[in-house]
Formats: C-alpha cells, sequence, structure tokens
C-alpha cells in the first residue's frame, strides 16, 4: 500500500491554495459579497481539505491511494473555475431585482407541483413506516435499505416504468425548478404565504422522502439546491426576511438531521472507521480520486453516463442505471463507483479533448447569457439559467455529475420552463412597445 509523503502533501497545499486564491480574488470583485459563487468556491476548498484526513491517514478504511500528481490538480482547478464562471459572473452583477413573467405561468406550476407532490406522502409515509423505523432501531437496515433502493432505481429505467404516473415524473424532474420558485415567492414584495408555504412543505417532504428511502445523496443534493437559490436571491430579500429565512433553514435542518444520523449510523457504525470515517471518506474522495485515476482510466464510457437518456432519446444504445454501466466497462481504472467531481464524470465519458471544450463551450454560452435588463435587474428566465449552471457546480464538487441517467430528464424539463419563460418575456416586452 501506498505511503503518502512530503510530496503530496504539498501538492495538496498548493492546490487548496489555488482555489483560495479564486475565492480571494472573486471576493474582492464582489467587494465582499457573499453570493452562490461564493459558496461554491468554498465548498471545493472544504472537500480536499476534509479529504486530507482520509489520504494522509496513517492507515486507510476506505479505498487504494497513489501517488498524487501536479498536472491533475491544476486541470481541475481550471476546469472548476472555468464551469463556475457564470456563477461567478452573476455574483459580480449585484442583481437586485428580479423582472418577473406573467405570474399566471407561475401560479399553474406552483399549484401543479405542490398537487404532484401531495400525491407522493401516502407512499412517503409507508417508507417512513416500514423504512426509517427499522434504521432507529436496526443496525443493519440502512444498508439494506439503501441497497433495496438502489436495485430498484437501477432496474425503473426510463423506458420502463417510470412514466406509470405522471405525477410522479412531475416531482421529481421539476424538483430544481421548485427549489428556484421557493425562493423568487420570498423576493417579491407581495408575498405569496400559500405558495411559500407549499413549496417550502414540497422542499421538507422531498427531504424525508429521501432519509425513508435510505437514500443520503437526494437530501444532499436538495441541500445544495439551497443553498444556491438562497445565494443567488438573498440581495433581493430585507434584512428581517434574510434573518427569517436561516432560522427557517436551521428549524428544517433540525428536522431531517435526527433521521439522516440515524441512516448514516446505520450504514456506517458497524464498519471499520464508523461514523467519521464514511463520512470524511464521502465529502473528501473526489479530488484526490481524480489526481490518481481520471485522466488516465484507461478509456471512455462513450457517454453513457452523463448522456444516458439523451443517448436513448436519440436512438443509441446505452446500458440500463449505474450498474449496468459499470458493467459495460469493467477494464476502466475508476468507475462512478467513487467520487471524482463532475470534472472526473466527464472526462470518463469523453476524455480530456472533448471534456476541455464542453466546459469552455458551457461557461462561454451561460456566461453570455446571464446579463441584466436594466440596471441591476434580471429576468426570470436568465435566473434560472444561472440557478442551473450553479446547481452542476454546488453539487458536482463533491458527487459527480448529479444530472445524469435520468437526471437528464432534470435537464429537459428546466429547459422547457426557461422556453416557457423566454417565450413569455419577448411577448410581453413586444406587446408593450406596441402600445407605448
Amino acid at each position: 500500500m501506498y505511503n503518502p509523503g512530503l510530496s503530496d502533501i504539498l501538492l495538496t497545499v498548493m492546490y487548496v491554495a489555488i482555489l483560495l486564491w479564486m475565492l480571494i480574488h472573486h471576493q474582492r470583485l464582489t467587494e465582499w459579497r457573499w453570493g452562490a459563487g461564493s459558496y461554491i468556491l468554498t465548498s471545493y476548498i472544504i472537500y480536499p481539505i476534509v479529504g486530507a484526513f482520509w489520504f494522509f491517514a496513517p492507515y486507510l478504511l476506505y479505498g487504494e491511494i497513489e501517488e498524487l500528481q501536479l498536472f491533475p490538480f491544476l486541470y481541475l482547478a481550471a476546469m472548476l473555475y472555468i464551469a463556475t464562471y457564470p456563477a461567478l459572473k452573476y455574483d459580480r452583477l449585484n442583481i437586485t431585482s428580479i423582472e418577473s413573467p406573467s405570474m399566471y405561468i407561475i401560479y399553474v406550476f406552483t399549484i401543479v407541483y405542490i398537487l404532484c407532490t401531495l400525491l407522493q406522502i401516502p407512499d412517503m409515509v409507508s417508507h417512513m413506516d416500514e423504512g426509517l423505523t427499522k434504521i432507529m432501531v436496526e443496525t443493519e437496515a440502512g444498508s439494506d435499505l439503501y441497497s433495496e433502493t438502489m436495485e430498484l432505481n437501477n432496474d425503473n429505467t426510463f423506458t420502463g416504468s417510470s412514466f406509470a404516473n405522471i405525477h410522479i415524473v412531475i416531482y421529481n424532474i421539476f424538483a430544481q425548478v421548485a427549489c428556484l420558485l421557493f425562493f423568487y415567492y420570498l423576493t417579491l414584495e407581495k408575498k405569496h404565504y400559500w405558495a411559500i408555504i407549499g413549496l417550502g412543505c414540497c422542499i421538507i417532504i422531498r427531504c424525508l422522502t429521501s432519509i425513508a428511502s435510505g437514500q443520503r445523496t437526494e437530501i444532499t443534493m436538495t441541500i445544495f439546491d439551497i443553498i444556491v437559490a438562497y445565494g443567488a436571491t438573498k440581495s433581493m430579500m430585507s434584512v428581517q426576511l434574510k434573518k427569517i429565512i436561516r432560522y427557517a433553514l436551521l428549524s428544517m435542518g433540525l428536522i431531517v438531521a435526527i433521521p439522516f444520523l440515524a441512516l448514516t449510523m446505520s450504514r456506517f457504525a458497524e464498519r471499520d472507521g464508523g461514523i467519521n470515517g464514511g463520512l470524511v471518506y464521502y465529502i473528501g474522495e473526489a479530488p484526490y480520486y481524480f489526481n490518481m485515476n481520471a485522466l488516465d482510466a484507461g478509456g471512455t464510457r462513450q457517454g453513457d453516463r452523463t448522456c444516458n437518456v439523451f443517448k436513448k432519446l436519440l436512438g443509441m444504445s446505452s446500458p440500463d442505471g449505474e450498474f449496468g454501466v459499470r458493467e459495460s466497462y469493467p477494464h476502466l481504472k475508476m468507475s462512478d463507483a467513487v467520487f471524482s467531481t463532475f470534472v472526473g464524470d466527464f472526462i470518463l465519458d469523453f476524455g480530456v479533448t472533448i471534456t476541455t471544450l464542453l466546459f469552455v463551450i458551457f461557461s462561454a454560452i451561460f456566461s453570455m447569457s446571464i446579463r441584466c435588463n436594466a440596471p441591476n435587474q434580471i429576468p426570470l428566465h436568465r435566473l434560472l439559467l444561472a440557478y442551473f449552471a450553479m446547481c452542476v457546480c454546488m453539487r458536482g464538487g463533491m458527487y459527480l455529475f448529479a444530472f445524469s441517467f435520468r437526471g437528464n430528464l432534470n435537464i429537459i424539463a428546466i429547459l422547457l420552463f426557461y422556453l416557457t419563460l423566454v417565450i413569455d418575456y419577448h411577448l410581453r416586452h413586444k406587446y408593450a412597445k406596441q402600445y407605448e
């Protein structure tokens, strides 16, 4: 087993220093205002620091390590900055208001999404009764429930039963849009409390449903979405409202913390390293695995993970689910069984050259699209683009590309909602000019 040395320590310190410089440089440009981009860069700094307690441990309880190299860290830092640039640009615009669309569009979506979420309650209660109760009292229940859920998700593919109930599809694929709209309603001068309370309950139900199914990933991703949505809209809120939101988020955190910790204990308490070892490994593994294997994994997956559903929609063949992809590429040094950031996920799918081009194009298109239509004001459809870019970066710093597999449908949902808002925006401005 490889023993980390001084060179590994120096490379890790250098990588963290580069990320810290990015954050300080960004904060200077924003006059030290904290926004979503600031939160994302801060998270990038936290992961390698936490991961160091795993990589430089005197004995390793999870995974195998290799000697660190200079170029992978430099490349990763560069790609993270390029991908995060749209979020950083949004912070620097110092947005203080949102140009509202035709509100009937927002009302219709809100009502439909709340109803679709409420229809999940019977299933959630069933899972809570059968799954969460066992987690609280049985040591291995968390691992068993997690395995069962993973097998179900792997079998329930895009072409299978996932479209049997349209309300389940809407509930799942529009989750990110609903989270943003929750904070959008909070920025309005006239508060629509039915929508705020309804969408707030939707977020809580989503977290509890995830925990009851034995999965912590969905709740973690939801928390990340909340962080960037709040970071993107807090400049439009009063000091008193921001204080109320912080208390509300703290209360929500306490609501989900107990079952979340119970699930963690159930899954890791009996394993070597215990709870602390498992959390450190999961939180901090990504930048180190990227350094060790991502740039030389022994091949590519031909987009089968990040574009799985997109390929099927185009009539191309692609393995079903995570397990199907892993079984199709057993020769790769690294699979999505370990984290390598969303940068690593794209490299494993497309290789270094294509990934670099994709990131540059992505960043350029989104950066040009995120602009004000009036001093310090942005239309909701452009905020939606910025928010999507933020979610990709915030989720992918620790994890992988979270919009893979059926997550491709979330991208389609966001695009459809974006196009709806764009059409509404141009129609409103066209008619406004006619009556001037």
